[in-house]
């Protein structure tokens, strides 16, 4: 029987995750109409808002029941968006590497829940 642990619910955490959870849920209806709007990008479209809507089921059930392993996981939500825009030109990195920096930050804010620190006696 595996044991769960429950997230602190500071502030910070709430903060943090609702940010994260916000991001993730309006890049899947992003690029679900993107889906349709630009039709010769589907398949591309179509995995972005399979990686995003696997991420905002993530965030909404494991990682607010503070599993260990969604916080690790959930770096790759940041990761996702941060390195293909490095490797554009295009207009839209701005904004994909924007978000990628406030999910960063949002990940560095659920970090104490995750991960408290030893009290010393």
């Amino acid at each position: 029987m595996s044991t769960q642990t429950l997230a602190a619910r500071s502030t910070t955490f709430k903060i943090g995750w609702i940010a994260l959870l916000v991001i993730s849920a309006l890049a899947v209806l992003g690029h679900i109409s993107l889906f349709f709007v630009l039709p010769d990008e589907a398949t591309l479209f179509l995995g972005w808002a399979a990686f995003n809507l696997y991420s905002t089921l993530v965030l909404s059930i494991l990682f607010r029941r503070g599993e260990t392993w969604a916080w690790y996981i959930s770096w790759t939500l940041v990761l996702g968006f941060a390195i293909p825009s490095l490797f554009t030109q295009e207009s839209f990195a701005v904004w994909y590497l924007g978000a990628a920096g406030v999910m960063a930050l949002a990940m560095l804010l659920t970090r104490p829940a995750f991960f408290p620190r030893a009290h010393a006696n």
